[in-house]
């Protein structure tokens, strides 16, 4: 680490109307970078790129499993008409593993972020000029990131079997209901080479029948292709109207019936599932579904992972509780051998969930410096998979639960003689 905080503010003013460095309470982004040794970032590019092949193919076998699996492995009723449409060249344009990077010098992963990841910005423009600033090399690539969201966009136009220019928006909130979403929104729409419009989500129109049906901008036209780049699947379900009715259903619809192209397509929720980690680890030894490199990889980079307590209790080892369907941290405990709780998320709305339950791995210390003074912190690594490679690595600095309030690191590595 090689900051000089005196120079944080300095760095991040440019930036002040397009990047989010500060929330209210918390200094989000930092300044310095991580340096990693190169051979352990192409490491965590292989793993990424190992597992992703495993994830996407179990995913894409999910669908033909009977309908009372499919509930029993916490995929909601609504969903089930959805999750086979899988008309991009990934079922997930865009995803970002999670790994720790133990300090004995594992690499372990968390979990897939597989629909809507965030640190994109991050990732693909700041650590760039973070890396500038500190002088190590950038190991994040850009170009793979626009080139895969460019040709998904390529794959939705031919989807909806649209002649003419397509009606192509970008869509997530508006900046002053939340800044970092719109950030990620508006960088996304600037990198694209396309002519792409922003519509806030609260602004998009959607006509259910009649010889309108479909989903139009303010100025009533009709939308083709819609990126959600911060807007789940699993939100989409619960969206209605102010008078109840589910617009997020009416949308799948028009997806379904070829009305509107979604990116990422309604298949990636299959991806957001943690229920994965554990089919995966489940059938870690299956020779009928992976092969002998497939299953070395299984258990080198993942966790033992369990839809009980109970191997955990039994072997006195700490653990993991986590919903299958959750975001950063929230509602996630972390038990000790002895089955008490060692850590819990303060936020808990995700307890309707089906819950697994995952070995406990001790994430790596690293010392930060804030407004306030020197800080002990824990730090993992996210791996962005993007049209179907590894290209980009972000660091998230926080406590024992990644959480909301976690910081932003850049990461590099030393330039070569």
């Amino acid at each position: 680490m090689r900051s000089n905080y005196t120079k944080r503010g300095t760095f991040y003013v440019p930036y002040k109307d397009t990047f989010f460095a500060d929330f209210p309470d918390l200094e989000y982004a930092l300044y310095d970078a991580l340096v990693i040794p190169k051979e352990k970032i192409e490491e965590i590019r292989f793993a990424s790129q190992m597992l992703w092949g495993i994830f996407e193919r179990v995913a894409k076998q999910l669908p033909n499993l009977p309908r009372e699996q499919l509930l029993a492995l916490g995929i909601r009723e609504e969903m089930l008409p959805y999750i086979s449409l899988d008309y991009l060249q990934q079922v997930a344009v865009l995803a970002r593993f999670d790994f720790i990077c133990t300090e004995d010098g594992r690499i372990k992963c968390i979990e897939l972020n597989g629909d809507t990841p965030f640190l994109v910005q991050e990732t693909f423009e700041m650590n760039e000029k973070l890396c500038g600033e500190f002088g190590v090399e950038n190991p994040n690539d850009t170009q793979q990131f626009i080139k895969a969201m460019s040709q998904a966009l390529l794959h939705a136009v031919h989807y909806v079997n649209k002649t003419g220019s397509p009606k192509v928006v970008i869509t997530g909130k508006e900046a002053e209901d939340d800044f970092e979403e719109y950030c990620q929104v508006k960088y996304i729409q600037r990198v694209l080479p396309f002519d792409v419009e922003y519509v806030p989500i609260k602004e998009l129109i959607i006509f259910t029948e009649g010889e309108k049906r479909g989903l139009y901008t303010p100025a009533l036209e009709k939308i083709d292709v819609l990126y959600r780049p911060a807007h789940p699947i699993e939100f989409l379900l619960d969206d209605v109207a102010e008078d109840e009715d589910r617009i997020g259903l009416h949308l799948l619809d028009l997806v379904k019936e070829r009305e509107l192209a979604i990116i990422n397509a309604p298949s990636a929720y299959l991806l957001q599932t943690k229920i994965l980690l554990w089919l995966i680890w489940d059938r870690r030894s299956d020779d009928m579904l992976f092969t002998k490199r497939e299953q070395a990889v299984i258990k080198r980079y993942m966790l033992p992972t369990f839809l009980t307590e109970q191997p955990f209790k039994q072997a006195e080892r700490p653990f993991v509780k986590k919903p299958v369907f959750s975001r950063e941290g929230n509602t996630v405990e972390i038990f000790r051998p002895d089955g008490s709780v060692a850590a819990a998320s303060p936020n808990r709305h995700y307890t309707d969930n089906l819950y697994l339950y995952q070995e406990f791995v001790q994430m790596p210390e690293i010392g930060i410096q804030l407004k306030e003074g020197l800080f002990k912190k824990k730090w993992l690594v996210g791996s962005f998979i993007a049209g179907g490679k590894a290209c980009g690595l972000a660091c998230r600095v926080g406590n024992e639960i990644t959480e909301w309030d976690s910081h932003w690191l850049a990461i590099g590595y030393e330039k070569e003689e």
